[in-house]
């Protein structure tokens, strides 16, 4: 049961206070510890409305904070699931790239075992190979640096 001041009636219904203390007077109107309910206000006024412009505007700009306040945590929602999305790719890049920084470490240690390898056989070849393995132990080389 909502109460309403006599002056918080009048206002509400558009009328004076005099007014609604005629109708409390005349036994129209009931009251409650010195207040007028708002089922009594009904009976009383059928055909007036308790919401004044104020009311309504009031009510309209709840309604409006409400609906931002809600999309505010709809957004805060998708932003934090956007962070977590990037967040999981950003760690599945990381992966790749150590795995392939630890292809490329594996990749320059066989090119060293080869160039030297490559210094070995040049070493105990006949001489009309020794041109061609140069050459390719040249080639490595340019390879790796």
């Amino acid at each position: 049961m909502v109460k309403l001041s006599v002056s918080q009636a009048a206002r509400r219904l558009g009328l004076s206070r005099a007014n609604i203390q005629e109708q409390i007077n005349s036994g129209k109107l009931q009251t409650h510890e010195g207040y007028v309910t708002t089922d009594s206000i009904r009976l009383a006024y059928p055909n007036h409305s308790l919401h004044s412009e104020r009311d309504l505007h009031l009510q309209k700009m709840q309604r409006i904070k409400a609906d931002a306040m809600y999309k505010a945590g709809a957004a805060d929602i998708i932003k934090q699931e956007n962070e977590q999305a990037l967040m999981t790719i950003i760690a599945s890049l990381k992966s790749k790239l150590y795995k392939e920084e630890l292809k490329n470490k594996h990749y320059q240690l066989v090119f060293l075992e080869l160039g030297e390898r490559l210094e070995l056989l040049e070493k105990c070849c006949h001489q009309q190979d020794k041109q061609p393995l140069n050459e390719l132990q040249s080639w490595v080389d340019q390879q790796t640096h």
